[in-house]
C-alpha cells in the first residue's frame, strides 16, 4: 500500500483483521469511507468505539452485554430450571429467534479442541459446574453445542462432568433438515434422525 495516505492505510489495516476480509477487500471499505461524509464515519467511529466502551460479558451467563446481568438473566419470566448450553454469545440470538427458549444461558466461550488450544480450563466448564452447584432449582441442562467433533467431545465431557449431580442433561436433536432428500443423507445424519424418531 506505497504512496497511500497513513489514514487510508491504517483504516485498511484494521479492516484486514476481520474474518474473511483480505487486503484488498479491507482497502475497498477504506476507500468507501473516504467517499462517505464526516457525519457518516464519525457515527461508524463511535459505533465501533461503543463496542469497546460498553460490551462486556454477563457475570452469571457469560453472554456479551452492556449491563450484568444481562437482560435474560433479570428477567424474573424466564423459567429457572432450564440451562442452555451454548458455546458463544451468538448461539444465543440463534436459540432466542426460534421463540421456542424460554429458560436461561450460559456460555463456555468455545468448544473443546486442544489442537487449536481449546482445553477444559480454557473455557467456562467449571463455571457452569459451580452455578448448578449454587443452583439447586436448574433440573435440566440442555446442550446446544454444534454437531462436529469439537461439540461431540465438549458434550461428552460436560455430561461426565455433571454425573453426580441430580439434573437431566439433554442435547439437541439431530436429523435431516426441512427439503432434505434422504438419498442425499450421509449416514451419520439419517441414523441420527432414526434414533431421534418420534410419533407423527
Amino acid at each position: 500500500m506505497a504512496n497511500l495516505p497513513d489514514p487510508i492505510q491504517n483504516a485498511a489495516a484494521a479492516f484486514d483483521i476481520l474474518p474473511g476480509v483480505g487486503p484488498r477487500a479491507a482497502l475497498r471499505y477504506a476507500y468507501f469511507l473516504v467517499t462517505q461524509p464526516k457525519e457518516v464515519v464519525e457515527r461508524f467511529s463511535r459505533a465501533l468505539q461503543g463496542l469497546a466502551d460498553k460490551i462486556r460479558t454477563c457475570d452469571t451467563c457469560g453472554q456479551w452485554s452492556d449491563r450484568s446481568p444481562c437482560s435474560i438473566c433479570a428477567d424474573p419470566a424466564r423459567d429457572q430450571s432450564i440451562l442452555c448450553v451454548v458455546a458463544t454469545s451468538p448461539d444465543i440470538r440463534s436459540v432466542e429467534d426460534t421463540g421456542v427458549f424460554k429458560g436461561r444461558y450460559h456460555v463456555l466461550g468455545g468448544t473443546l479442541d486442544p489442537i487449536e488450544g481449546r482445553t477444559p480450563d480454557t473455557l467456562t466448564i467449571a463455571k457452569l459446574v459451580s452455578r448448578l452447584k449454587s443452583t439447586p432449582s436448574i433440573t435440566e441442562v440442555i446442550l446446544a453445542l454444534d454437531a462436529d467433533v469439537p461439540g461431540d467431545v465438549t458434550c461428552l465431557y460436560i455430561r461426565k462432568q455433571l454425573e453426580s449431580f441430580p439434573i437431566k442433561v439433554m442435547r439437541l436433536a439431530r436429523g435431516l433438515p426441512t427439503g432434505a432428500a434422504l438419498e442425499y443423507a450421509d449416514a451419520h445424519t439419517l441414523a441420527d434422525a432414526l434414533r431421534g424418531r418420534r410419533e407423527q
